[in-house]
């Protein structure tokens, strides 16, 4: 009988196309499906809501301004969050130090107003896509051609 190390130095393959690089594209690829379905986009799109108009309505006056103090708590925070999102495995892989660093990259990055502005038109263009508004308009361009049809009772104020 194999011992358990004997056992997994005999299937641990390269990283090309191996049994790791597999499990972890499978598990990105869930999460950003999960990430990206319709309920999670409502959800995003109720937050957002929310966060601007909390309540329904705006607020009178804006939030009072941040101490650098709350900012840097805030930041370690959101760093704590995203680490907590990466599986054990991938932290194992890459180390601690490596995901902390990107994550502190993608929370700088995202401290650049131009590329905030550039990701939120770009998460509106795929929402857009993903609500695809277009066949909407075509339905409703159909429905309106349909009914300005000569002769038709509905446009004529007649009833049936």
């Amino acid at each position: 009988m194999l011992a358990p190390k004997d056992f997994s130095e005999r299937i641990q393959p390269s990283w090309e196309g191996g049994w790791r690089a597999n499990a972890a594209s499978r598990w990105l690829e869930v999460q950003v499906a999960n990430l990206t379905s319709p309920q999670r986009w409502v959800q995003y799109l109720r937050l957002l809501q929310e966060s601007i108009w909390p309540g329904g309505v705006l607020p009178k006056f804006p939030r009072p301004v941040r101490t650098q103090e709350q900012k840097l708590a805030a930041e370690k925070q959101a760093l704590q969050s995203l680490m907590g999102v990466l599986p054990d495995l991938v932290v194992e892989i890459l180390g601690v130090n490596k995901c902390r660093l990107s994550w502190g990259l993608v929370l700088e990055s995202l401290q650049q107003p131009l590329i905030n502005r550039h990701l939120i038109y770009c998460l509106g263009d795929i929402i857009l896509e993903f609500l695809d508004l277009s066949a909407s308009v075509e339905e409703s361009a159909a429905t309106t051609s349909a009914s300005d049809t000569p002769g038709n009772s509905k446009r004529m104020g007649v009833s049936s």
